[in-house]
C-alpha cells in the first residue's frame, strides 16, 4: 500500500515538473535500509536462541556452556554465550556480557534516580533536567549512597557496596561507563568472567570503605571499582612481562595518568575512594591467577565467590529498599 501511495506521489511530481525518480529512489533506499535493520534484529534473536557457541581461534561449534573450545582448548571467557547475556552485550558494541550487565545495572539505577526522586512535604528535589547535573543529598542517600554516618555510626554495612552502582550526576555516570567499556572487557579476557566479577565488587567494596572510614563524606560511583581494575591490569601486564605485558602496562599508566589529571579538574571527585580501589586492584594483580582455571577445585571456589557476590549485592539494595519503605 505505502508502495503505491509513492508511485502515486512520484507520477504527480513528474506531471507537474517535480523530481519523481528521486522521490522514488529514496524510498527504495529506505526500504533497503529497514530490511537490513530487521535482519540485524532477527540475527540478535536467534543468536539468544542457538544451542552452541563459536570458539574465536579455530572457529569450532562448542556447547554454550563450554568454558573451553572442545576442539583447541581455547578458554572462552570472554566469548558471549546465547541468552540474554548476548542479547545485552550485542546493544553495547565492543562490550562483553559481564560489563554489559554492569551498565545496564548502572543505567537502571541512574533513570530511576532521576525520575523517581525523593519528595517529601516541604522538600523540592527540582526538576529532572537540573537533577541531571547532580542528584540531591536526601536521594543519594534513600537509594544507598555510601553516607558515612549512616555506615559507621548506625552499621548500615550495605553502603559499603551500594554506592559502586550509582552515580551522582550524567557527567559522572558517562565518564564512568566509557572507562568501564573500556576496561571490563580487557579484565574479561585475562581473568574470565568470574573473577573480574569478584575483584570488580572487591575494589569496589575497597574504594568506598577507605573514603568512609576515613572521614565523614556522602560517595558513590563506580570510580572506586575501575581504579582498582586500572591497578589490576598494569600489576598484570608487570608480572606477564614481553612485549603485550609492556603494552599493558603503559596502557593501564597512561589511562591512569589520564584519569587523575581528568579528576583534578573537577570539583567533588572522591580521590580517597580511587586511591583506595587502585590500591585494592594492585594487590589482588599480585595474588590472582589470570588465564583459564586449573582444575575442579579453583573453578568452584571463583564459581562460588561469584554467586555470593550477586547475593551480596541483592541482599543490599533489598536492604537500601526495606529502609526506604520504612
Amino acid at each position: 500500500m505505502l508502495d503505491r501511495l509513492v508511485e502515486l506521489l512520484a507520477r504527480w511530481l513528474d506531471a507537474v515538473g517535480g523530481n519523481g525518480t528521486r522521490l522514488r529512489w529514496r524510498w527504495n533506499q529506505r526500504k533497503r535500509d529497514l530490511g537490513e535493520a530487521g535482519m540485524r534484529a532477527e540475527m540478535v534473536v536467534r543468536g539468544t536462541r542457538v544451542a552452541y557457541k563459536m570458539c574465536p581461534s579455530c572457529r569450532a561449534l562448542v556447547p554454550r556452556s563450554a568454558r573451553t573450545c572442545t576442539e583447541c582448548q581455547t578458554r572462552l571467557a570472554g566469548v558471549r554465550a546465547p541468552g540474554l547475556s548476548r542479547a545485552v552485550a550485542n546493544l553495547i558494541p565492543g562490550a562483553t556480557a559481564t560489563t554489559a550487565v554492569l551498565l545496564l545495572a548502572n543505567t537502571a539505577l541512574f533513570a530511576a534516580m532521576l525520575l523517581l526522586p525523593v519528595r517529601l512535604e516541604g522538600y523540592d528535589p527540582g526538576p529532572a533536567f537540573s537533577r541531571l547535573f547532580g542528584f540531591d543529598p536526601l536521594t543519594l542517600v534513600r537509594y544507598g549512597s555510601g553516607f558515612s554516618a549512616l555506615t559507621v555510626g548506625t552499621g548500615e554495612w550495605w553502603r559499603l557496596l551500594t554506592p559502586v552502582f550509582l552515580h551522582g550526576g550524567f557527567l559522572h555516570f558517562a565518564m564512568n561507563s566509557w572507562v568501564l567499556v573500556q576496561l571490563g572487557p580487557l579484565v574479561e579476557e585475562e581473568y574470565g568472567t568470574e573473577r573480574f566479577w569478584v575483584t570488580y565488587l572487591l575494589c569496589g567494596l575497597a574504594g568506598s570503605a577507605a573514603s568512609q572510614f576515613l572521614r565523614p563524606v556522602n560517595t558513590v560511583g563506580a570510580s572506586g571499582a575501575l581504579m582498582g581494575m586500572m591497578g589490576l591490569l598494569l600489576v598484570h601486564g608487570w608480572r606477564s612481562g614481553g612485549a603485550r605485558g609492556e603494552a599493558l602496562r603503559q596502557s593501564m599508566l597512561r589511562f591512569a595518568m589520564y584519569i587523575v589529571i581528568f579528576s583534578l579538574l573537577i570539583r567533588g571527585i572522591d580521590h580517597i575512594n580511587h586511591a583506595g580501589g587502585f590500591v585494592c586492584g594492585a594487590l589482588l594483580g599480585l595474588v590472582v591467577p589470570a588465564g583459564s582455571f586449573r582444575g575442579r577445585g579453583e573453578t568452584a571456589v571463583w564459581e562460588t565467590a561469584a554467586v555470593a557476590g550477586v547475593l551480596l549485592v541483592v541482599v543490599s539494595f533489598y536492604k537500601v529498599a526495606a529502609g526506604a519503605i520504612a
